[in-house]
């Protein structure tokens, strides 16, 4: 039950709407970021080899990349390849106990990774034939599928548009 009616949260919603979103300008030329976008997101992995697994052979995405980790001399580096420029990389630590992570301030919540309405259908039937849980928001042909790797990450594989 919230603390406060859902009117609350709408208010505050459209206070940050007004105070930080551009409004509508007669200017044509909006500011650009002084960013180009992720490079890479960089998460950790208990298991190299089932992270390996099952972003290659569950969601398609080619292991481009093997380093050692430049801070720790025991970790591994690996990275994904999304698309557009984009990798998921991810460390393992193996001398050190890590603990899953649980959802609160400062963690995250999960990775939207955008893909063709022609690979969300081909991940969609992998997903099936494999036997992997998934929750589809949409239809077989677009939306969102959310599943979990084998670190308890939450995956979203979307056909989510820049508009959206």
């Amino acid at each position: 039950m919230p603390k406060h009616p859902v009117s609350y949260y709408a208010e505050r919603r459209q206070a940050l709407i007004d105070q930080y979103l551009p409004q509508a300008s007669p200017r044509s030329d909006p500011a650009q970021p002084s960013t180009r976008g992720v490079h890479h997101l960089a998460l950790v992995s208990s298991n190299l080899q089932q992270t390996i697994e099952f972003y290659t052979h569950v969601l398609g995405m080619p292991l481009v990349k093997i380093v050692p980790n430049r801070d720790e001399p025991t970790s591994t580096h690996i990275f994904f390849d999304m698309g557009g420029g984009n990798m998921l990389a991810f460390f393992d630590f193996p001398e050190h106990h890590t603990e899953p992570t649980h959802l609160g301030v400062g963690s995250m919540h999960h990775v939207a990774i955008r893909t063709p309405p022609e690979d969300y259908q081909a991940i969609l039937q992998r997903l099936r034939r494999q036997g992997v849980r998934h929750a589809v928001h949409g239809s077989d042909t677009a939306g969102s599928i959310y599943l979990h790797d084998p670190d308890g990450i939450v995956v979203e594989m979307t056909t989510a548009g820049d508009d959206d």
